[in-house]
């Protein structure tokens, strides 16, 4: 009976507890809130999260601890398995959580949870490596040559069983070689998601809908990824443009709620809500460092391990005669018609792959929700409303704003090196198809541990992830200078088997520039505004994406030459490092504190104005 009383008496004081720290009777999003506390910013709203995180978390430990210090007989054997699982170290139980905090928006991050954000990386970034990067750009190629005409004489249909075929294909009353009809593709796509990034901000913020559009929006990306197996005839090739850039359009508005989450789960992170007062700025930089890196790499193993089956599927269908039995007529009897239908099959695969990853995401990520938008307001123009106003207040955030001025140059260059390399490999150094697929995969290969080692070593000699981001942007910088070594001596990227261990460098250093550069940032946003501002980040990344390869077109045309790319490289990367140099993320973070500060008053403003 006493210790019943006692339990009940712990949870009347941990109940107590919650409401002190929300300042209100009952949950943060009862319906017995006053206008002006709906109103209220989710900056507020953040702060109030990590209170009751931490409370919860507390209990955790104490439900804990006393399991460990059972002595009863009927718990001897509970407490000995228990004893073996380190809370502190491993994180709480999902399902413990579950029964502790019934009802509660933003519960502790649990072990399951944590381990479901990367499983979801490791699952989708296929689409990316495997699909958008290798296969699709490809197929649209094909269609395209297969639909076209011979360039000198549009009355002949192409021959696109020649090496080096010239064939132009009629878009609209425009005749477009099939590879540029590939690269206005993706251009399409950059404008689309630009325009769609922004009308997303709101849906991260504000409601209960962060997991479901994440879910959902990649839901559509691999149908569309599918859909691309039923592309038949190469007439249709404006079909599978569409379906791309929907893939593309949906896959990344997916990752736009994904990347909202990092901040929003470090804050809940068991090592964060376990940490002083004084070290908890410093712990919660390094626990998004570390989810940032880890998810980076489970997403690098999947596309390695994806890659791996849908390459051996793709060598062996072309190893098919043309006679195939692929169809009696149509585009599916050629080579180039064996060579697409096989790599069709691999993005059906990489579809696959991304479809059964999403169970264990669905099962355990909260939809860890924020104030919900005020009533009557629409999301899409709440979101545009709020962008243009982010955008006014710029001055605020002076450093928020040049890191994402960093971004737009860095994802640039880092991009269009790896791009620049293949072009070369394939046109200065002659490399066969199945060469190109080895040095293709050589960088998700490689990226994977150079995350786990960068991040050892920011742990090991305690650097900031400034200096990490500036170390490894400058290491970068000695791939294009590698390159420009060839025009006078008789190295630098002149045998082929140079741009392997090129290949090794550019992968150890991509995905922790990434992961670095994500985390740097997430450190400059206001708490409660990671949706608008991360849309703003994948806007900077995609809108930039266009910038290098067009210059490096435009040189190669000139020169006919393309080793000339890698001096403007050089210094898009030099150009990078003094942006991110320029970046005080110790003002910043202040900034961002300062800017919560102002849209709290603002928001209680419109709401007294809006009650009177």
């Amino acid at each position: 009976m006493s210790a019943a009383k006692d339990g009940n008496d712990r949870k009347t004081t941990l109940k107590e507890k919650e409401n002190r720290a929300a300042g209100i009777s009952g949950d943060t999003y009862t319906s017995q809130r006053r206008p002006s506390e709906v109103a209220s910013s989710t900056a507020s709203t953040a702060k109030l999260v990590r209170r009751s995180a931490i409370i919860h978390y507390e209990r955790l430990l104490e439900l804990a601890t006393a399991c460990e210090s059972g002595t009863s007989d009927n718990q001897s054997v509970q407490s000995k398995k228990d004893k073996k699982y380190d809370i502190r170290r491993h994180g709480p139980l999902h399902k413990d959580i579950d029964e502790l905090c019934k009802g509660v928006a933003h519960p502790p991050l649990s072990k399951e949870e944590l381990n479901a954000f990367y499983i979801f990386c490791g699952a989708v970034e296929p689409l990316v490596v495997v699909v958008f990067t290798a296969l699709s750009t490809v197929v649209l190629q094909n269609l395209a040559a297969g639909a076209g005409k011979e360039a000198d004489n549009h009355a002949l249909t192409c021959n696109y069983t020649v090496a080096n075929y010239h064939c132009v294909t009629n878009i609209a009353g425009a005749w477009v070689d099939p590879s540029s009809f590939s690269l206005y593709t993706t251009a399409s796509s950059v404008l689309c998601q630009a325009v769609f990034f922004i009308s997303l901000g709101a849906l991260a913020d504000h409601g209960a809908i962060r997991k479901k559009f994440m879910l959902g929006f990649m839901g559509i990306a691999i149908l569309m990824c599918f859909s691309l197996i039923v592309i038949r005839d190469s007439s249709w090739f404006l079909a599978a443009a569409i379906l791309v850039i929907l893939a593309q359009l949906t896959f990344g508005a997916s990752f736009t709620f994904y990347n909202s989450y990092i901040p929003v789960l470090s804050s809940v992170h068991w090592d964060v809500l376990a940490a002083s007062d004084e070290t908890r700025a410093k712990v919660y930089e390094a626990t998004m460092n570390t989810i940032s890196s880890i998810s980076s790499a489970y997403g690098y193993v999947g596309a390695v391990c994806c890659f791996a089956v849908a390459g051996a599927s793709i060598f062996a269908l072309q190893l098919l005669p043309m006679s195939s039995g692929f169809g009696d007529s149509g585009f599916f009897d050629g080579y180039l018609g064996v060579q697409t239908f096989s790599m069709q099959c691999g993005i059906f695969i990489a579809a696959t792959w991304a479809l059964i990853g999403l169970y264990l995401p669905a099962k355990y990520i909260r939809n860890r929700p924020y104030e919900p938008l005020p009533k009557g307001t629409n999301y899409v123009a709440y979101s545009w409303s709020k962008i243009f106003h982010t955008i006014k207040r710029a001055r605020q955030m002076p450093n928020t704003f040049r890191m994402l001025l960093a971004w737009f140059m860095l994802s640039d260059a880092i991009s269009t090196v790896g791009s620049t390399t293949i072009l070369f490999a394939t046109r200065n150094m002659g490399f066969t198809s199945t060469e190109i697929l080895i040095l293709a995969i050589v960088a998700p290969l490689t990226a994977a541990g150079g995350n786990y080692l960068w991040l050892r070593v920011q742990r090991h000699f305690d650097y900031s992830t400034k200096y990490m981001l500036m170390f490894l942007i400058s290491l970068s910088i000695l791939l294009p200078i590698y390159g420009m070594l060839g025009f006078f001596l008789p190295f630098g990227l002149r045998a082929k088997w140079e741009l392997f261990p090129a290949g090794i460098v550019y992968g150890c250093l991509l995905g922790a520039i990434q992961s670095f550069s994500r985390v740097m940032y997430g450190e400059l946003i206001p708490r409660g505004h990671e949706g608008e501002f991360f849309s703003l980040y994948s806007i900077t990344d995609k809108g930039s994406s266009w910038f290098g390869p067009l210059i490096v077109g435009a040189i190669t045309d000139a020169t006919h030459e393309i080793r000339y790319g890698f001096i403007f490289l050089f210094f898009m990367l030099l150009i990078s490092v003094a942006c991110v140099a320029y970046v005080d993320v110790d003002a910043g973070r202040d900034e961002a504190e300062k800017f919560n500060k102002e849209d709290f008053e603002l928001n209680n403003l419109d709401s007294s104005d809006r009650a009177c």
